[in-house]
């Protein structure tokens, strides 16, 4: 019987590396991949936008079925992932050789050739391609760094690499198993085909362009012109908090942008309701809800807004197709489902059946008061200052809004782990950055939708407009509150971009709308330059992009422990040991905010766990998930680092098998057969041992 590590190293390829080689130039197939789609799609006679965005849907379904493919024979390497892409490309080449080229056989849209574009309206794109560039550049050149990829995101895209599938493992941490993975599953592929973490980045980066071109396709389905879909595009790429959120590896963009892709075509369906259409809102809707769990929230009244938008034949004809739509969004999400419901009993991954509160984030009784109350806090998160003194003001005013409606500001069911409610004020980082310039354009957008500004689509505006209105009120009936929430909200002001597109052109005259359309570019710019944690810009209050690489990964609230995570890195790479275990110790395991010890990803990414260089594994795990150790039949450690085990006697004894020898760094142990003290049942060594990083 053939073995299955030579099999996986067989087809894996070379070693892992962050730079420009042969293993990077593996990057080719799945861009092409994308660009053959987009082809076929425009021989197909679709114009370059929804060419552009139906190509991200399948591309984005090919990730999940490469994916889950891969997983079940423990296959996702480097080699059989960078095969897959080929043979997708292999089959666009045969498709387009063997086509007969017939003209708009699919979607009967037209290609409306490029009005001629003014002198203003040509500068304010290059404006926002600026902006966009900005994003893109820091993308590239910043490691990713913020707080909760490190923590979940990415250390679940190691663990992939390492065990060679998608498969549920041992983890302190729920949210690594149970959250959306599509996001991680894209970043996955990108770090195997180019060989390191250089480019995870772009994942949201991308997306963003993505929602910039679809909020413009929404704006024309309300009705804007040519001019009012290019500000609807401004308006969508100067969202203060998605450009800080664009240039690094969350998800929050991917899933405004395959949220604001099922309602484009969904409009598209109300005029032409083509099984082209019906294919492209399922998988859409079903990308959402893989990336993120407030896609439940969001989707339904937006999308029953623009489905009540359609003729009634086109209603009838969806609900009749519906089960189609409904079909390839649940295979979509039918592996991660499984999972779940193995794990926690629930396809959601929620509740999880033991204590755990960092995952409770749902408000357990829901009333109408509550709601209200949630509203002001959820709006108050874009109403921060510069201004210490205002920002108390403004505190104290949304109090007495929130005890004005019979509620407590500090609602313990409302806010998360019961804190108490407070402002924050204007931030450049992207958890806690508002939008103010945009919710008041989205304010007036909707008033102008529903009372103001006739218009003959009024109807059917003023239905977009109560689907984001009802949306949000979901949101704010359903979650607590957090500090954080704003980034929550990003998905609604990307299709409220298109509203204000529309109403830009429609109610303001031309030499207003260009003044708004100067307005936000210029608001944006400083987001776009000096992001708190990746600054293009350097100043002593944020964390530029000109430190070493490995340095940057601390950026976000971490930068005392690099020293420490680096000599780690450092210990490991000295012992060549391939087979690393992670404890991720932790007394308390009712993790309410994070414990020190589950910022991980730093160490992964240097000391190269990418499952070929080396793998990695967590072990001491002991909550449900640790049954999962014993199915992937991990080969002894060679090492074990140790993360808050420094004065663990427990531990110590743990891990006295391996090597018998310890190296400590701060907090953390290195358990192996090389440390500079021995493990041998004595105390715990009072004095920690370290050595300083090096570039």
């Amino acid at each position: 019987m053939l073995d299955r590590t030579a099999i996986q190293e067989a087809i894996s390829g070379g070693k892992s590396r962050d730079g420009w080689s042969a293993i990077s130039l593996l990057l080719v197939f799945p861009i092409a991949a994308f660009i053959l789609l987009y082809v076929i799609l425009r021989e197909k006679g679709i114009d370059w936008r929804r060419a552009a965005i139906a190509a991200a849907i399948f591309w984005g379904t090919s990730v999940v079925v490469i994916t889950e493919s891969l997983s079940v024979p423990r296959l996702i390497t480097r080699g059989a992932v960078a095969i897959c892409w080929l043979a997708i490309c292999v089959a666009s080449v045969a498709y387009l050789s063997l086509r007969k080229r017939r003209a708009r056989d699919l979607l009967p849209v037209k290609d409306s050739s490029d009005p001629a574009l003014d002198g203003t309206t040509k500068g304010l794109l290059i404006a926002t391609g600026i902006i966009i560039m900005l994003v893109l550049i820091t993308a590239v050149v910043s490691p990713p760094n913020v707080w909760d990829a490190i923590e979940y995101h990415l250390p679940r895209v190691t663990m992939w690499m390492s065990n060679h599938s998608v498969r549920f493992y041992a983890t302190p941490d729920y949210c690594q198993l149970i959250y959306g993975p599509w996001a991680e599953y894209a970043m996955m592929h990108l770090y195997l085909l180019w060989g390191g973490d250089r480019l995870v980045n772009l994942i949201e980066s991308i997306s963003m362009i993505g929602s910039i071109l679809g909020v413009s396709v929404i704006a024309e389905r309300l009705g804007a012109g040519p001019r009012g879909q290019i500000l609807a595009a401004i308006v969508c790429a100067t969202i203060p908090e998605g450009i800080l959120e664009a240039s690094g590896p969350m998800n929050t963009y991917v899933e405004s942008f395959w949220i604001v892709a099922s309602v484009a075509f969904l409009m598209d369906w109300n005029e032409f309701p083509s099984w082209y259409n019906m294919v492209c809102v399922g998988l859409s809707v079903g990308l959402a809800i893989l990336t993120k769990g407030t896609a439940y929230v969001f989707l339904p009244f937006v999308l029953l807004a623009c489905w009540w938008i359609g003729s009634r034949a086109t209603r009838t004809l969806f609900l009749k197709r519906s089960a189609i739509c409904a079909l390839l969004a649940l295979g979509l999400n039918l592996p991660q489902y499984v999972r779940c419901s193995e794990l926690t009993g629930s396809p959601l991954g929620l509740p999880i059946p033991v204590k755990y509160p960092r995952t409770e984030l749902t408000i357990p009784h829901i009333t109408a008061l509550g709601t209200i109350a949630n509203l002001i806090r959820n709006v108050s998160l874009h109403l921060g200052t510069p201004s210490a003194n205002a920002n108390a003001k403004i505190e104290g005013i949304v109090r007495l809004a929130i005890q004005g409606v019979g509620a407590n500001p500090d609602d313990p069911e409302a806010i998360w782990l019961g804190e108490p409610f407070e402002l924050h004020g204007f931030s450049l980082h992207e958890v806690h950055a508002g939008n103010p310039l945009h919710l008041a354009l989205l304010l007036i957008s909707i008033g102008a939708s529903l009372w103001g500004c006739g218009h003959p689509l009024r109807r059917r505006t003023s239905w977009y407009a109560l689907g984001i209105i009802t949306s949000f009120i979901l949101f704010c009936a359903t979650l607590q509150w957090q500090t954080w929430s704003s980034r929550y909200h990003l998905p609604l002001f990307a299709l409220g971009s298109a509203l204000s597109g529309l109403v830009i052109d429609r109610c303001f005259s031309k030499r207003l709308g260009v003044a708004v359309a100067i307005l936000v570019l210029v608001y944006a710019l400083p987001f776009a330059l000096i992001n708190k944690t990746r600054s293009l810009v350097p100043w002593s209050r944020v964390d530029d992009v000109y430190h070493p690489r490995w340095l940057f990964y601390f950026s976000d609230q971490h930068e005392a422990a690099a020293t420490a995570y680096r000599s780690v890195a450092d210990t490991v790479e000295q012992l060549q040991c391939r087979n690393v275990g992670i404890d991720s110790y932790i007394k308390d395991p009712e993790i309410k905010r994070s414990p020190r010890s589950l910022f991980v990803y730093p160490l992964f990414a240097l000391i190269h766990a990418d499952g070929m260089t080396r793998e990695v594994w967590y072990t001491g795990v002991s909550n449900i998930t640790a049954r999962y150790a014993a199915q992937e039949g991990y080969r002894d450690p060679c090492a074990v680092i140790c993360l808050g085990c420094s004065s663990v006697p427990e531990k110590w004894a743990e891990y006295r098998g391996v090597g018998g020898r310890a190296s400590v760094f701060d907090n953390i142990v290195v358990f192996s057969a090389k440390g500079t003290i021995p493990n041998s049942g004595a105390d715990v060594p009072v004095t920690n041992t370290s050595t300083m990083a090096t570039d």
